[in-house]
């Protein structure tokens, strides 16, 4: 029950938001409550490894950055948990977390891909006019290699863009609308 009305708190706030940053909070709070499905939503985080005092924004599925927190924090996977990490991800609206744990730092996929990377995609494919047109069709699906496609999903997401991919069937990002039902 607790775990409901904050969930519809959560979501009564998301209908006010008003500029960018709200948006990419909206999805990134989208993508955080569904994180129990097969069908994953991406978010963009900055991370800051305290290993190294390295800071990088990342893309990640829901689920790993729960898992992330699950790791961080010692949380356990129970119910009590489970609404622990939930709400550790909710109250963040800057999405930046700071992580030591190893395991914590894998399961965000922060070697998956590098910053560089991503500018060499950014300035291969045009996603500004891609993420317009998304918006206007309301519609959009790409099949994509792993690396590739997390990086497609990070730079849409910081467009506005909310994409996921279904983990039973992989290599196909998909555009989540406000009206989705994930």
């Amino acid at each position: 029950m607790k775990k409901i009305f904050l969930i519809l708190s959560l979501l009564t706030l998301l209908s006010f938001t008003k500029d960018e940053n709200d948006l990419l909070y909206q999805n990134y709070a989208k993508a955080v409550i569904n994180h129990g499905d097969t069908f994953q939503l991406h978010l963009v985080i900055k991370v800051k490894n305290l290993d190294n005092n390295e800071i990088r924004e990342i893309c990640t599925q829901a689920n790993s950055l729960q898992s992330a927190i699950h790791q961080e924090y010692k949380i356990d996977y129970d119910d009590k948990g489970l609404e622990k990490a939930l709400k550790i991800a909710l109250e963040n609206k800057s999405r930046y977390f700071e992580f030591k744990n190893d395991s914590a730092l894998s399961y965000l996929g922060i070697k998956d891909y590098s910053e560089n990377d991503l500018k060499e995609l950014e300035r291969k494919i045009n996603f500004d006019s891609l993420a317009k047109s998304i918006k206007k069709k309301q519609s959009w699906s790409k099949y994509l290699e792993d690396k590739e496609l997390i990086m497609y999903a990070h730079a849409l997401f910081n467009r506005g863009i909310l994409t996921g991919e279904n983990n039973c069937r992989g290599g196909k990002l998909v555009f989540v609308g406000p009206n989705t039902p994930w």
